[in-house]
Protein backbone atom coordinates (compact mmCIF):
# COMPACT_ATOMS: atom_id res chain seq x y z
CA UNK A 1 0.00 0.00 0.00
CA UNK A 2 1.50 3.29 -1.22
CA UNK A 3 2.19 6.01 1.81
CA UNK A 4 -0.01 9.12 0.92
CA UNK A 5 2.29 12.20 0.83
CA UNK A 6 1.55 14.83 3.62
CA UNK A 7 1.09 18.22 1.74
CA UNK A 8 1.56 21.31 4.06
CA UNK A 9 0.30 24.69 2.56
CA UNK A 10 2.93 27.56 2.47
CA UNK A 11 1.88 30.48 4.58
CA UNK A 12 2.01 33.61 1.92
CA UNK A 13 2.83 37.17 3.10
CA UNK A 14 3.01 40.33 1.27
CA UNK A 15 5.41 43.34 2.65
CA UNK A 16 5.41 46.26 0.65
CA UNK A 17 7.79 49.35 1.87
CA UNK A 18 7.55 52.37 0.97
CA UNK A 19 10.36 52.97 -1.95
CA UNK A 20 13.28 51.07 -3.54
CA UNK A 21 15.46 51.47 0.05
CA UNK A 22 12.77 49.95 1.98
CA UNK A 23 11.95 46.80 -0.64
CA UNK A 24 15.70 46.59 -0.77
CA UNK A 25 16.71 46.48 3.31
CA UNK A 26 13.69 44.25 3.95
CA UNK A 27 14.74 42.24 0.82
CA UNK A 28 18.06 41.16 3.03
CA UNK A 29 16.24 40.58 6.16
CA UNK A 30 13.99 38.14 3.97
CA UNK A 31 16.98 36.59 3.25
CA UNK A 32 17.71 36.03 7.08
CA UNK A 33 14.68 35.40 8.55
CA UNK A 34 12.29 33.62 6.18
CA UNK A 35 14.41 31.39 3.71
CA UNK A 36 13.40 29.45 1.08
CA UNK A 37 11.72 25.99 2.34
CA UNK A 38 11.25 27.64 5.81
CA UNK A 39 7.48 27.11 5.00
CA UNK A 40 6.95 30.68 4.54
CA UNK A 41 6.26 32.53 1.63
CA UNK A 42 7.34 36.79 1.55
CA UNK A 43 6.86 38.96 -1.54
CA UNK A 44 8.63 42.01 -0.79
CA UNK A 45 7.17 44.68 -3.45
CA UNK A 46 7.94 48.72 -3.11
CA UNK A 47 5.31 51.22 -3.47
CA UNK A 48 6.70 53.85 -5.48
CA UNK A 49 7.29 56.42 -2.99
CA UNK A 50 5.29 59.32 -2.29
CA UNK A 51 2.86 59.99 0.56
CA UNK A 52 1.81 57.28 2.93
CA UNK A 53 -1.60 57.44 1.16
CA UNK A 54 -0.42 56.82 -2.02
CA UNK A 55 1.56 53.84 -1.10
CA UNK A 56 -1.63 52.43 0.73
CA UNK A 57 -3.52 52.75 -2.47
CA UNK A 58 -1.62 51.54 -4.82
CA UNK A 59 -0.60 48.83 -2.92
CA UNK A 60 -4.61 48.12 -2.31
CA UNK A 61 -5.31 48.38 -5.89
CA UNK A 62 -1.99 46.37 -7.25
CA UNK A 63 -2.40 43.14 -5.03
CA UNK A 64 -6.04 43.26 -4.10
CA UNK A 65 -6.67 40.21 -6.95
CA UNK A 66 -3.62 38.25 -5.25
CA UNK A 67 -4.29 36.21 -2.32
CA UNK A 68 -1.59 36.72 0.44
CA UNK A 69 -2.31 34.87 4.46
CA UNK A 70 -0.76 38.47 5.78
CA UNK A 71 -0.35 41.88 4.08
CA UNK A 72 2.04 44.23 5.36
CA UNK A 73 2.58 48.04 4.53
CA UNK A 74 5.94 49.28 5.89
CA UNK A 75 6.09 53.28 6.11
CA UNK A 76 8.03 55.91 7.22
CA UNK A 77 7.27 57.27 10.53
CA UNK A 78 7.60 61.19 9.86
CA UNK A 79 4.43 61.69 7.47
CA UNK A 80 2.45 58.77 8.68
CA UNK A 81 -0.84 57.72 7.02
CA UNK A 82 -4.04 59.95 8.23
CA UNK A 83 -6.54 57.85 10.99
CA UNK A 84 -8.59 57.42 7.46
CA UNK A 85 -5.61 56.00 5.46
CA UNK A 86 -4.43 54.09 8.09
CA UNK A 87 -8.82 52.09 8.16
CA UNK A 88 -9.04 51.51 4.96
CA UNK A 89 -5.92 49.78 4.56
CA UNK A 90 -7.11 47.83 7.57
CA UNK A 91 -10.25 47.17 6.07
CA UNK A 92 -8.30 45.54 3.36
CA UNK A 93 -6.26 43.61 5.30
CA UNK A 94 -3.16 45.24 5.75
CA UNK A 95 -1.45 45.62 9.25
CA UNK A 96 1.11 49.08 8.90
CA UNK A 97 4.67 49.35 10.66
CA UNK A 98 5.85 52.81 10.99
CA UNK A 99 9.91 52.90 10.90
CA UNK A 100 11.22 54.77 13.78
CA UNK A 101 13.01 57.27 14.37
CA UNK A 102 11.63 58.82 11.07
CA UNK A 103 12.32 56.60 8.20
CA UNK A 104 14.17 53.73 6.92
CA UNK A 105 17.39 55.30 7.61
CA UNK A 106 16.75 56.78 11.37
CA UNK A 107 15.66 53.18 12.27
CA UNK A 108 19.04 51.51 11.32
CA UNK A 109 20.93 54.15 12.34
CA UNK A 110 18.96 53.49 15.48
CA UNK A 111 19.68 50.41 15.21
CA UNK A 112 23.25 50.97 15.15
CA UNK A 113 23.39 53.21 18.11
CA UNK A 114 23.54 56.57 16.61
CA UNK A 115 20.92 59.31 18.25
CA UNK A 116 18.42 60.43 15.60
CA UNK A 117 17.34 63.82 16.12
CA UNK A 118 13.96 65.09 15.21
CA UNK A 119 15.65 68.14 13.53
CA UNK A 120 16.88 65.58 11.02
CA UNK A 121 15.31 65.62 8.01
CA UNK A 122 15.22 62.22 6.09
CA UNK A 123 17.64 63.50 3.43
CA UNK A 124 20.14 63.99 6.17
CA UNK A 125 19.34 60.33 7.51
CA UNK A 126 20.23 58.89 3.97
CA UNK A 127 23.78 61.40 3.96
CA UNK A 128 24.59 59.80 7.59
CA UNK A 129 23.96 56.08 6.49
CA UNK A 130 23.95 55.26 2.95
CA UNK A 131 27.95 56.09 2.33
CA UNK A 132 28.56 53.67 4.73
CA UNK A 133 26.48 50.88 2.86
CA UNK A 134 28.88 48.44 0.87
CA UNK A 135 27.30 49.44 -2.45
CA UNK A 136 24.17 50.94 -3.55
CA UNK A 137 21.24 51.47 -1.11
CA UNK A 138 18.61 49.83 -3.15
CA UNK A 139 20.29 46.46 -3.04
CA UNK A 140 19.93 44.20 -0.41
CA UNK A 141 23.39 43.35 -0.27
CA UNK A 142 24.66 46.79 0.82
CA UNK A 143 23.39 45.87 4.21
CA UNK A 144 25.48 42.76 4.88
CA UNK A 145 28.17 44.27 6.91
CA UNK A 146 26.71 46.77 8.82
CA UNK A 147 23.42 44.72 9.72
CA UNK A 148 24.45 40.98 10.08
CA UNK A 149 22.02 38.79 12.14
CA UNK A 150 23.46 39.49 15.05
CA UNK A 151 23.08 42.61 15.23
CA UNK A 152 19.52 42.59 13.52
CA UNK A 153 18.30 39.71 15.99
CA UNK A 154 19.37 41.64 19.18
CA UNK A 155 18.08 45.24 18.01
CA UNK A 156 16.07 47.23 20.62
CA UNK A 157 14.81 49.52 17.35
CA UNK A 158 10.62 48.54 17.75
CA UNK A 159 10.16 48.80 13.69
CA UNK A 160 13.05 46.55 12.72
CA UNK A 161 12.01 44.21 15.50
CA UNK A 162 8.62 44.15 14.44
CA UNK A 163 9.52 43.69 10.59
CA UNK A 164 11.98 40.97 11.67
CA UNK A 165 9.16 38.92 13.67
CA UNK A 166 6.87 39.22 10.51
CA UNK A 167 9.72 37.63 8.33
CA UNK A 168 9.67 34.59 11.16
CA UNK A 169 6.17 34.37 11.10
CA UNK A 170 5.42 36.45 14.13
CA UNK A 171 2.39 38.46 15.05
CA UNK A 172 2.27 41.79 13.80
CA UNK A 173 1.81 44.66 15.54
Amino acid sequence: MARSKRVTRSTTLLVVGEGADDKAFIDYMKQLFCPRNCGRTAKIEAGDGGSAGNVIENAIRSFKSIDYDRRILVLDSDLPPTIEQEKRAQRNGYCIILWSPQSLEGALLDVLGEKVGDYESSQKLKQRLHPRLAGKHTTPSAYRILFPLSVLEQTHNVSVSQVRATLKGGQTY
